[in-house]
């Protein structure tokens, strides 16, 4: 008998640890399968953080693998938009990088109105996840022409003080043990995240008692708000932390301790951590399984199978990479008990930039030639994409504190909650109180990318709705032309119309679906979309050509615009900021008096009276027409913030147009006749426009709509805009043939710099700049020499900053910051 359950006991506890070790092989299965479906991650470096209208946003954006960090071998296209306030969409450019980044340019209206605007960058494999991870960055922008106040500088800003203040207010406290969970019987590390109803770093010294109001410990809050206490939870008891506010005391309670439970406890002392785990349960650890995995990519684990109360494991650091890192602990059932974040900041992985230049102290309108390079901890060159801004440290401001590409990748994009001054963290190499601090930071921050439940149980059923893309395609479907206009299976051919022609073809599936791509060009090629409802050998057959072809714009296909997770830029030194302004008010008035002399030296030569500038700009509309003028017109130029309204919404706005239900007549009677760019289309052709693509909507009533041929309902006459991020204009139609401009990847404008030495204009104006230059794209080898950039000083004495952001081949964030100074 005895005999017989010592074999029963034996038995079960191999079924036990069988299970478990089928659970530990699931967990290494899923994380091997989360790092090769890695997600994406994108940053944008824009050469300022404000702006004033009529000023142009420089940017890079930076693609890379969301896990290692270094390029991704999913996407290559990149969308960037400018958002205004009323989640609208402003503008929008496609970007592609073979690389690890591309660059590009937003030109702000003179008309735009003031407000804090969001630039948003994201991939579309990245609309898999949540619109939260996007690349999402605050651009005030000012209106100088309108005479826009500071007020709308601070107003924003007053709940984000840096400044510490004495504690007047009843604060916000919250408490996060260490891995989780107070357990009695257990030390257990508790951070403390202090804030008032600013958000201010604010100072708060307190005690903490038991349940017989007897002091346990004090506490006191460092930076951020942030302080640490160590608890040792006795049964029966509860505690609480207490502080004097206007000499009231105030009572928090601290979380419950549980009866039994687990507990971590990690010390990390740069170079290694030093972990404990630790249980009163009655079988200790055994068939615990501890992981370690640094944003889904693992770096430890650890199944115990004595029956302990606690073990201890030492880490080391040196072969690791920089960032947030997990760990976590299973219990015998397989769910997740205790979990710690920690920072690694691995010497090893210290990457040197190297800037000489020429002149110490340039003067002003001088040549200045820099020499750029990087350089690994042991001396190597190292390869790499950088991009580099210098701005006036007047009007722009000089902080090593903000947010850069180093803080996002490492922190902001891997953590739940705002955190204060990121950059805080990184200006000192190797520094115990920051690296205390940090790690207090990662005790009250909860994992935000990652969780246990998506990677264990979902990930396998998970189907991405969007792919990866490598270029642009050009999509679409074709319909019978019948009145029905059913959908239907066609012989399809696209040619591209270039020096060298480009061919090919295929067949439209039984929704009459097509895809061509993916394709890399720039700016714009002439287009021919043809189809046969059979072949294209039966063109004999004139009903072979009965074929309708319709084009998609996936282009405005935007995802949903989320404000949870903002950077914002520090705008809270009003200093600064009216500098900045009054210098973009001398740059905007610079700019009007030189344009005035201009015309002035035209009006000598050129006897003739001049038009106005109305005038002219209605000749260059009408030029457009075959008509001449309209019975009624909307000028987008004279409407520009309605640029985000549908066409629907736009028509609406024009004098005896009604709209209703995607339904359009004049006059109610009936639905008019349809142009755009000359080309008469259907009503469902047009649904995709919206207000930034259109130039000018002209009305003909009438005798005007006489012009055209059927046309007694009236006629709407759509003019887009030259230059249009529309992925397809001037679209002609005919049976099985549309003829259309497809438009490439943005092509950034180049920075103008002025040349000193051999400009001309430069010699009459006057030059102040708040970006005294922008560079955005530096590419270094580990073979190559350093990069060369060289630019001229402008007329203003100040200091400037240069900031230099990018990232390594190996994945390595790059962040550097200098002062030069021009005499």
């Amino acid at each position: 008998m005895i005999k017989k359950l010592i074999l029963f006991i034996i038995f079960i506890t191999f079924l036990s640890f069988s299970a478990f070790n089928n659970f530990r092989e699931l967990v290494l299965e899923k994380l091997e399968v989360h790092s090769k479906n890695f997600p994406e991650k994108v940053y944008v470096q824009t050469d300022k953080p404000y702006y004033t209208t009529g000023e142009d946003i420089w940017y890079t954006a930076y693609l890379v693998n969301g896990t290692t960090h270094k390029r991704s071998t999913k996407s290559r296209v990149i969308y960037v938009e400018l958002i205004n306030e009323i989640d609208s969409i402003i503008l929008k450019k496609q970007l592609y990088t073979n690389d690890l980044s591309a660059s590009g340019d937003f030109k702000i209206r003179k008309g735009l109105a003031p407000g804090n605007y969001m630039l948003r960058a994201y991939t579309n494999y990245m609309r898999n996840e949540n619109p939260d991870y996007f690349f999402q960055k605050q651009i005030p922008i000012w209106n100088i022409s309108k005479n826009d106040s500071l007020n709308f500088a601070t107003t924003n800003t007053n709940k984000t003080l840096i400044k510490k203040t004495e504690l007047t207010t009843t604060p916000e406290i919250n408490f996060y043990p260490e891995s989780g969970y107070l357990v009695n019987g257990i030390t257990s590390k508790i951070g403390i995240k202090v804030k008032d109803k600013y958000h201010r770093d604010i100072i708060v010294k307190g005690n903490i008692k038991d349940s017989d109001d007897n002091i346990i410990s004090k506490f006191e809050t460092l930076k951020f708000g942030l302080a640490l206490i160590t608890l040792l939870p006795e049964a029966n008891k509860t505690y609480y932390a207490s502080i004097i506010v206007n000499n009231k005391e105030l009572k928090y309670p601290l979380p419950k301790a549980l009866p039994n439970g687990y507990n971590l406890n990690i010390v990390n002392y740069g170079n290694q951590i030093i972990l404990k785990a630790s249980s009163n349960n009655a079988i200790g650890l055994k068939n615990t399984f501890l992981v370690a995995h640094q944003r889904g990519a693992l770096i430890y684990e650890k199944l115990e199978t004595e029956s302990t109360n606690s073990y201890s494991i030492k880490l080391k650091t040196n072969t690791l990479p920089d960032g947030v890192t997990n760990f976590t602990l299973f219990d015998n059932n397989g769910k997740p008990v205790c979990e710690r974040l920690i920072y690694i900041d691995n010497p090893d992985n210290e990457v040197i930039v190297n800037l000489n230049i020429d002149k110490k102290n340039p003067k002003t309108r001088d040549k200045v030639s820099m020499k750029l390079g990087l350089k690994d901890k042991f001396g190597n060159n190292t390869s790499g994409n950088l991009s580099m801004s210098i701005t006036d440290i007047d009007a722009i401001g000089h902080s090593t504190k903000n947010e850069n590409i180093k803080t996002h990748l490492l922190l902001n994009s891997d953590l739940r909650g705002h955190i204060d001054n990121p950059g805080y963290f990184f200006e000192k190499e190797n520094d115990p109180k920051r690296r205390y601090i940090l790690d207090l930071l990662m005790m009250t921050h909860g994992w935000r990318r990652f969780t246990w439940n998506d990677i264990l149980y979902n990930n396998s059923k998970k189907t991405n709705k969007f792919a990866p893309e490598k270029g642009i395609y050009i999509t679409g479907h074709t319909n019978a032309l019948k009145k029905d206009k059913q959908k239907i299976s066609a012989a399809t051919r696209l040619t591209f119309m270039g020096t060298s022609p480009y061919q090919e073809k295929k067949q439209s599936d039984k929704n009459g679906t097509f895809k061509y791509g993916p394709y890399v060009f720039n700016d714009t090629i002439s287009t021919l979309i043809e189809a046969r409802v059979k072949d294209f050998k039966s063109d004999e057959d004139r009903k072979n050509r009965f074929v309708s072809i319709y084009l998609n714009d996936n282009f405005y296909d935007s995802p949903e615009v989320t404000r949870n997770t903002v950077l914002k830029p520090n705008t809270s030194d009003s200093i600064k900021i009216t500098n900045f302004i009054k210098q973009a008010e001398r740059i905007s008035k610079i700019d009007t008096e030189f344009e005035g002399s201009t015309r002035v030296l035209d009006e000598v030569i050129i006897t003739a009276q001049l038009k106005s500038e109305a005038d002219k700009r209605r000749d260059s509309l009408n030029s457009r027409t075959d008509y001449g003028h309209p019975t009624n017109r909307i000028d987008m130029k004279d409407f520009e913030d309605l640029e985000s309204l549908t066409i629907f919404d736009l028509l609406s706005t024009l004098p005896g147009v009604s709209v209703a239900n995607d339904s359009i007549s004049i006059r109610n009677q009936g639905t008019p006749s349809i142009f755009l760019d000359g080309v008469r289309v259907q009503l469902d052709e047009i649904t995709h426009i919206t207000g930034a693509d259109v130039e000018f909507i002209d009305v003909l009533k009438g005798n005007d709509a006489a012009f055209y041929s059927n046309s007694s309902n009236g006629v709407i006459a759509i003019y887009s805009r030259t230059g249009a991020n529309i992925r397809s204009r001037n679209i002609k139609r005919k049976p099985g043939i549309i003829d259309f401009t497809a438009i490439g990847f943005y092509t950034a404008r180049e920075f103008y710099a002025p040349d000193h030495i051999n400009g001309f204009d430069e010699v009459l104006k006057r030059d102040i700049r708040t970006t005294l230059h922008w560079e955005p794209k530096i590419m270094l080898t580990d073979k190559s020499h350093d990069a060369e950039i060289s630019f001229f000083t402008s007329d203003s004495r100040s200091n400037y900053a240069i900031k230099i952001e990018g990232i390594t081949d190996t994945g390595v964030p790059i962040y550097h910051i200098s002062t030069l100074e021009v005499d």
